[in-house]
């Protein structure tokens, strides 16, 4: 695809004749655009952005001023293999995020759904994947090989370890680290301590007073009895499995494979799955 000049392409940047962009793509001064990058319409990239391919990015994402999306990964086995980046729709993407690609180590691929806002500074590591309406709030430091679930939160300064799952619904606190999975609408804060559950999270998502009730119940019997894992999820299933919020949250657990956190910050010994 030739590429000229417009009024939506500011003089300053530079565009790699590789790079596919919408006719409505709007570039900002000084931005640059290298190697094979797709852009959607209705894209804004804006000042000293830097976008390197493979990247693919879909529909009406805005791109802060200073990101830099595609990166090579911060990974030492990684030797210039070609992988890559995929953005989906709708995203905002802030001043000065950082992105990484993924590694043949890994899935080879970065990928971030649609709707997810990622504030200034946040850091996303190689191979990790992000669902649909996620938030990453500002210096957030997400490492390689995370999954970030559907309207999961992840406050200001709040750090992942890497292989990590964060749940749907769930939300990591200010300041706060995780270097185990946390499960679907949990509320984590500080360093590997569940404190709660994400209650205005689950009424903003329209969840049902049983599902709610129900959550608080599976809480206690999982994190407040003393029971050992198998068997608050045995008792956890045969008294509410019937409510999907409820599988999820046991499915999830079930499939981890680095275990999850304890309810209290004095107990040193997460849950182990194996």
């Amino acid at each position: 695809m030739s590429l000229t000049y417009s009024e939506q392409i500011h003089s300053t940047a530079i565009i790699d004749p590789d790079a596919i962009l919408a006719p409505d793509v709007q570039v900002g001064p000084y931005a640059v655009i290298e190697g094979p990058v797709q852009i959607g319409p209705g894209c804004i990239i804006s000042a000293h952005a830097c976008l390197t391919g493979p990247l693919v990015m879909g529909r009406d994402n805005l791109i802060g001023h200073g990101a830099v999306l595609g990166k090579s990964p911060q990974h030492r086995g990684y030797r210039d293999e070609p992988t890559s980046l995929e953005i989906g729709d709708s995203n905002v993407i802030r001043e000065f995020v950082t992105i990484h690609r993924g590694t043949v180590q890994g899935r080879g691929v970065t990928t971030i759904g649609d709707r997810n806002m990622l504030m200034v500074g946040a850091h996303l590591g190689h191979d990790s994947q992000v669902g649909n309406g996620c938030t990453i709030v500002n210096n957030a430091l997400v490492a390689g090989h995370v999954r970030l679930e559907d309207d999961c939160i992840l406050s200001g300064h709040t750090a992942v370890q890497q292989r990590v799952r964060v749940g749907r619904l769930a939300m990591l606190g200010g300041l706060g680290a995780s270097s185990k999975d946390i499960p679907p609408f949990i509320l984590q804060q500080g360093y590997n301590c569940v404190t709660g559950l994400n209650l205005v999270g689950m009424r903003r998502a329209g969840f049902s007073s049983e599902s709610i009730n129900a959550m608080r119940q599976v809480f206690r019997i999982l994190y407040r009895e003393g029971r050992p894992l198998s068997g608050a999820l045995e008792r956890i299933e045969g008294d509410f499995g019937h409510i999907d919020e409820v599988k999820e949250f046991v499915d999830f657990i079930r499939g981890s494979k680095i275990g999850i956190n304890p309810a209290r910050s004095q107990d040193r010994e997460s849950f182990d799955i194996h």
